[in-house]
């Protein structure tokens, strides 16, 4: 296992931000001058048909992941930060253990049920309007019920560039 890298995953329900806080978390780091790599792992889950034994693209997002990783890692990147639903460490660990990344780092976001539902309603203006719902409060639900983060942090009413700013003083990036 690598100790020489840093694996930041963001977790949280679906519409807590977690994308919009992993980007402004790598625009920041940028500013800062710190090696990163940002990768948006449900984007490498998007393919049709999926594998009977891997529905949610879990197992192609990991080896895509892969080869992304490696491919940052000779252009210099040292950090890498992953926004995808986690819900059971095993998953965290998994996805550390293949990219080579000794003690991952994961940071659930917050928001209450009122704030998911919002967000969930403006970014989803098709039929995965209601789907998207209920996944939003069951992983809330599910989430505070049964908690194994590292970090958590709230998103009500925050600044993205205040949410970003919190987690990332909250880690050891490696230079």
């Amino acid at each position: 296992m690598d100790n020489a890298a840093t694996l930041l995953m963001i977790s949280g329900p679906v519409g807590v931000g977690k994308t919009s806080t992993g980007n402004e978390i790598s625009n920041q780091l940028e500013d800062q001058g710190i090696p990163h790599t940002f990768v948006d792992l449900d984007a490498l889950t998007y393919t049709f048909p999926r594998a009977a034994s891997d529905p949610y693209g879990n197992a192609l997002a990991t080896e895509n992941l892969k080869a992304i990783w490696a491919n940052a890692q000779k252009r210099g990147s040292k950090n890498l930060i992953v926004p995808r639903v986690c819900e059971n460490p095993g998953y965290v660990a998994s996805i550390a253990q293949a990219l080579g990344i000794a003690n991952p780092i994961l940071c659930r976001l917050t928001a209450s049920d009122d704030t998911l539902l919002a967000r969930v309603r403006k970014r989803e203006t098709g039929s995965g309007l209601a789907w998207h719902e209920n996944r939003a409060l069951e992983l809330s639900a599910q989430l505070t019920q049964s908690p194994f983060e590292d970090v958590t942090v709230a998103t009500d009413n925050r600044a993205l560039t205040d949410i970003a700013a919190e987690i990332i003083a909250q880690v050891n990036w490696i230079r």
